[in-house]
């Protein structure tokens, strides 16, 4: 088996760089940049907003609000959202988490001036 090297996530990190140029002013993310998945780039919102930011971003990346989906935790309070498109050919993946019972209330759509 081939040692990954950097320049396998050369594409994960130039997707990067792009939505930073495109979208300064978005809420900042938890980054995964991953040698597993070197063609993926997981932007994951945590806390309070984690909805909320998600929201933002999907909106930002015209991602369709029925491609979003939802997942939660088995008897427990989190839940989350998952969307993927596709950007310079890596899959840029959004995870949003939240608490269960809230969920509802924060997950109105929003538009995002680009």
């Amino acid at each position: 088996m081939r040692t990954p090297t950097l320049n396998g996530l050369a594409s994960s990190v130039a997707a990067l760089d792009s939505l930073v140029a495109r979208f300064p002013d978005l809420p900042a993310a938890d980054v995964n940049v991953s040698t597993f998945y070197p063609d993926r780039l997981s932007l994951s919102f945590h806390g309070d907003l984690g909805e909320k930011n998600f929201e933002v971003w999907r909106s930002a990346l015209g991602i369709s609000y029925a491609a979003v989906s939802r997942e939660q935790e088995i008897g427990g309070p989190l839940t989350w959202l998952i969307a993927e498109t596709a950007l310079g050919g890596v899959t840029v993946r959004l995870i949003g988490y939240g608490e269960r019972q809230a969920a509802a209330e924060r997950l109105a759509p929003c538009e995002v001036a680009t």
